[in-house]
């Protein structure tokens, strides 16, 4: 979601739409020839495809909810058989990004995940519905040496006529979202096209396999999201950071100049295009652009972050410990956050504050691996009074 290394920009799981309009076709951006054929089905129909065990589970558990005498709104027996009472019992797991199908069978998943599982069974017993982007929400994460954006997006069950009457059982639709309630209630949101959420999932998908090291594989599902939604601009930010990771920054120039075109202030494609212009040699004017990004983007994300893992290597541990907590007083969410800021602690001697930290940390954590990690270091910490 670690200093000292590259930081490539690159978008990650529910990242917002822009409302990008490109400049011209996109067929020009892709170099097929550079990559080896997929090893995986890509399909953008998969994400939202029905299998046989969901099917069934559709028309025994709803059907059974519906024909309850108190149930009058599919809307609401679909929610009560997915979130509340019914087997499933959906988890969190920020990992993957799961198909519909993937997620039933796992019954878990990320936010998009847990999406396209709701809107695929909302489709199967005929409940209208649409996407919504939340606009303004943006969280960020690294992993090795990508730093990821990480929109947000949730799904709208609309308004239902009663079978007898043409009038709806409630004046307001019903938002499926993972956000806690208080949260959700003050989201600002737009509709997005189905379009565009095959985008969203094929662009995670590139992303995903990329970190795992797979720029091959990354590259097909780039493409299969830019050919999904040409309007979907990360999957622009994608491509470019998948060729340069192919060590082809040429063409990650080209990607990325396409985006200026028409969005020459965007922070994320500026960020990327600085590194390339460099790889290229082209240093005068990635010192222009990086001067427009200082000035479009005064504080970025995970500043203080870096500026405290500079200052904890130093040895400086009062100043690392001040900047984490401003980093954590600006965005309170990150395991990332916590964890320095326990280390920092145990190098103060305060193991009380390291364990405050790490449990904190613990209980931001949503991978698997890290919270399995710091669970570890929280038992040690307990028993040795240090990391």
């Amino acid at each position: 979601m670690k200093i000292a290394v590259t930081l490539i920009f690159c978008a990650l799981l529910e990242a917002c739409s822009t409302g990008f309009t490109p400049s011209g076709p996109i067929n020009d951006l892709f170099h097929d020839e550079l990559f080896k054929p997929a090893s995986v089905r890509i399909n953008p129909e998969d994400a939202l495809a029905m299998t046989e065990p969901m099917a069934e589970y559709a028309r025994l558990k709803l059907g059974h909810q519906l024909g309850h005498v108190n149930i009058k709104d599919r809307r609401l027996a679909l929610v009560d058989v997915m979130y509340t009472k019914g087997e499933l019992r959906l988890e969190y797991d920020a990992t993957q990004t799961n198909t519909a199908a993937e997620a039933f069978a796992a019954k878990k998943g990320n936010c998009l995940s847990l999406v396209l599982l709701t809107a695929a069974m909302a489709r199967q017993i005929g409940l209208p519905m649409h996407f919504q982007s939340v606009v303004g929400v943006t969280d960020w994460s690294k992993s090795d040496n990508f730093f990821m954006s990480i929109g947000h997006v949730n799904l709208v069950l609309d308004e239902l006529p009663s079978e007898f009457e043409m009038k709806t059982w409630s004046a307001l639709p019903v938002v499926i979202d993972f956000l806690p309630p208080d949260k959700a209630a003050v989201l600002n949101t737009r509709p997005i096209d189905e379009s565009t959420v095959l985008a969203m999932f094929l662009n995670n998908r590139a992303v995903e396999t990329l970190i795992q090291g797979n720029a091959d594989n990354a590259y097909w599902w780039a493409k299969a999201a830019l050919i999904e939604d040409p309007g979907f601009i990360n999957s622009y930010i994608t491509l470019g950071v998948i060729f340069r990771s192919a060590h082809h920054s040429e063409f990650a120039e080209t990607v990325l100049n396409r985006i200026a075109l028409s969005d020459p202030d965007n922070t994320t494609m500026l960020s990327n295009r600085i590194l390339v212009l460099r790889d290229l040699g082209r240093e005068p004017e990635a010192r222009i652009l990086e001067v427009r990004l200082a000035e479009l983007d005064r504080h970025p994300p995970w500043g203080y972050f870096f500026q405290a893992q500079a200052e904890y290597t130093a040895g400086h541990y009062e100043n690392a410990r001040h900047l984490y907590e401003r980093e954590i007083a600006r965005d309170p969410d990150h395991h990332e956050f916590e964890f320095g800021l326990a280390l920092t602690y145990d190098k103060l001697h305060d193991p009380q504050h390291a364990i405050k930290h790490l449990e904190r940390a613990l209980e931001l954590s949503s991978a698997r691996s890290n919270h399995d990690f710091y669970a570890a270091k929280l038992a040690k910490l307990k028993a040795t009074g240090s990391l």
